[in-house]
């Protein structure tokens, strides 16, 4: 019992797994340089807007226009129900798109010239058809594309690269622990240092400091 058959092979075979790096600024910064030449406004709005919200991807694509914009106004801040607690009260999270992102998106929907109701990204194929958004799945390739632009292996980093992308780097700078639950959204703080690697980056930097 519990063995495999000839024909079976491990979930996990050929791929590389564990937790995604976080993206760090210069490779942000690289893959925005390149995506003024190689991507559309709408994957530039999306990519923008994913930094700036560290929303996970089943939220970020579910985002419509009225999350973003009120009375033809962006919004200086989004209120987002996740999901995944969506049942919990209280758990929310607030995020302030920059000016860039804000510019970025108006275009976008400008462009599109998207209703209130829309979602805010759709694929090609989903044109006509305002209540179905871009999928998880199609988001994800796009993000496996992104990080190509910065000569990244794209089996290494996925759309939680880009969801951990500021916290990792407030922490980092702060050590304010707190501000990266909140901006998470996690219900414990412990979740958040699971989530980020704290625990273990710091045990890698103390072993690096008393090497034998």
């Amino acid at each position: 019992m519990g063995k495999k058959s000839p024909q079976q092979s491990a979930w996990n075979k050929g791929k590389i797994i564990g937790r995604k790096p976080a993206l760090t600024v210069r490779q942000v910064d690289a893959i925005k340089l390149v995506m003024v030449e190689r991507s559309s406004l709408r994957d530039r709005a999306m990519f923008a807007l994913a930094l700036d919200s560290c929303l996970r991807g089943c939220d970020l694509v579910r985002l419509r226009v009225s999350d973003v914009m009120l009375s033809g106004v962006m919004r200086d801040q989004v209120r987002v129900q996740p999901m995944k607690t969506k049942q919990q009260a209280g758990s929310s999270i607030v995020f302030e798109p920059s000016l860039d992102t804000q510019k970025l998106v108006r275009q976008h929907i400008e462009a599109e010239d998207l209703l209130t109701t829309d979602f805010l990204f759709f694929g090609s194929q989903c044109r006509g058809v305002p209540d179905k958004p871009l999928s998880e799945r199609a988001y994800l390739n796009l993000v496996k594309k992104w990080v190509t632009f910065a000569g990244l292996n794209p089996a290494v980093y996925g759309t939680h690269s880009i969801r951990r992308a500021r916290p990792a780097l407030i922490y980092r700078k702060t050590g304010n622990i707190r501000a990266c639950q909140i901006m998470l959204g996690h219900k414990t703080i412990g979740s958040t240092q699971l989530y980020l690697g704290v625990e273990e980056e710091e045990t890698l930097s103390l072993a690096r400091q008393f090497e034998l």
